[in-house]
């Protein structure tokens, strides 16, 4: 099933939104499931369906963002991410998300340079971050801004925090070990009651120090560094999946790393 399917602002860029899903495994295979279809379909009709993160220097990047939020077992239709579902308002979201929600999103903060290997693990995904991208280039968190990577969404009715949506995501991923390596991250925060940051004042655009402090990887070989020195990523792949990873992405941003845009644009197109 698709919930939203409508043209976005590059060349023949299309967004589609795939209904929510519980099971975190199923979701998985909804996308790989959507990705298998359309490039199926466009074959048929003599297209190419590109999902690559950059197709045009000019034009904005294809990402893939992912919404998560979480219940309560005993209340399945809670919201236990926001204040108003879970059992009491944190302070560093200015009373927006629960404790467990604000632990959460600290979780993901700060493994979110390891993170980055996994969500965005090619050379073509660091062609699409950056200023004025919509996807953010610092560790920061805010509320509804588009230009942040972590952003706290709202309900447009009530103004309570329905969702966090993670930006650093694109299709070259294996969305199997990518969204595993975010709840990890998240669950992380929650069991170890991180506090969670202040939210970023100014724009992640501007130039000021705090922003190049926590700046992100801008490059692939930059992560996967940052992942071999994140303990706890490590631990969830495990040392042989980890080596194998690492040593494989390598691999592929040594080849990649020798081609411009438009050569890679053209050896996907004319392998079929």
């Amino acid at each position: 099933d698709i919930e939203t399917l409508h043209s976005e602002s590059a060349p023949g860029q299309m967004e589609v939104v795939l209904p929510y899903q519980a099971d975190v495994v199923k979701l998985a295979d909804m996308v790989v499931l959507a990705r298998e279809t359309i490039g199926a379909c466009a074959k048929k009709h003599g297209l190419h369906a590109l999902f690559l993160p950059k197709v045009f220097e000019q034009y904005a990047g294809n990402g893939m963002h992912v919404h998560l939020s979480f219940a309560s077992i005993d209340n399945p239709d809670s919201n236990v991410f926001s204040s108003s579902g879970g059992r009491s308002a944190g302070n560093s979201s200015q009373g927006l998300l629960s404790y467990m929600g604000e632990s959460f999103l600290e979780g993901i903060l700060s493994h979110l340079k390891g993170l980055t290997s996994l969500t965005m693990p090619t050379v073509n995904s660091y062609r699409r971050v950056g200023p004025g991208c919509w996807t953010g280039h610092s560790i920061s968190w805010m509320v509804e801004d588009k230009e942040c990577p972590l952003r706290v969404c709202l309900d447009v009715s009530s103004s309570e925090a329905t969702n966090l949506e993670y930006k650093l995501m694109d299709s070259t991923c294996n969305v199997y070990l990518a969204l595993a390596g975010i709840l990890f991250a998240g669950m992380e925060g929650i069991s170890q009651k991180m506090k969670l940051r202040p939210m970023m004042i100014n724009s992640p655009d501007s130039n000021d120090d705090d922003s190049k402090n926590a700046s992100l990887p801008t490059n692939l070989e930059e992560s996967l560094q940052c992942l071999l020195n994140d303990p706890l990523l490590c631990e969830l792949l495990g040392e042989k999946l980890s080596t194998s990873y690492v040593a494989v992405k390598r691999a592929e941003g040594k080849y990649a790393g020798q081609k411009s845009l438009l050569q890679e644009i053209e050896e996907i197109i004319n392998r079929g």
